[in-house]
């Protein structure tokens, strides 16, 4: 009973906008709406990066927790580290590159609007190719001690992790808004 009285509401509220005398939008106020929906459904490839340095800040940050990076850790633990060693240096470098770079755009990919997502993913590598050598050289800055063929490795870790990360996470946005349909 409720849903229908809603339902009336609406629809009368409805007719009397229509009944109304139709009134003449400004053409500043026109363009500067149309503009602002431009922008948000266009955003630029700039801005995305802007929002993906801040994540992966963050996300890098919380990283270190889990899988020390060219010898900067924020606990006294090995992490995943131990394991991967196991394996041998390059591995364990391919590991934590994967780690490092894949968590943060798995993040982006679930934070940012879709939009914004849309044109991470069509700029993936523009984007990876310019976070992986920021990172690298924050390690630098940071103390760490970066072996060029070791942060090759890494490089390739991060371009495969952010890669495959940002597609897992595309994906699972796109089954969970499915799923809500």
């Amino acid at each position: 009973m409720e849903k229908n009285n809603r339902l009336n509401q609406v629809d009368q509220e409805f007719r009397e906008f229509m009944a109304q005398d139709r009134v003449t939008v400004p053409t500043a106020l026109t363009e500067s709406v149309l503009s602002t929906i431009r922008s948000q459904l266009n955003p630029s490839g700039a801005s995305v990066f802007l929002k993906l340095l801040g994540i992966h800040l963050l996300v890098g940050f919380a990283t270190l927790t889990l899988c020390p990076q060219f010898g900067i850790s924020l606990t006294s633990s090995m992490g995943l580290m131990q394991y991967l060693m196991h394996f041998g240096e390059s591995v364990c470098m391919l590991g934590c590159g994967i780690l490092f770079m894949g968590l943060s755009f798995l993040v982006a990919s679930l934070a940012l609007r879709p939009e914004e997502v849309k044109v991470l993913r069509r700029n993936r590598v523009l984007q990876i190719a310019l976070l992986a050598p920021l990172s690298l050289g924050a390690f630098l800055a940071l103390g760490g001690e970066v072996e060029p063929s070791m942060g090759m490795v890494w490089s390739l870790g991060a371009i495969v992790g952010g890669s495959a990360l940002l597609q897992i996470g595309w994906s699972i946005r796109r089954a969970a808004i499915q799923a809500n349909v």
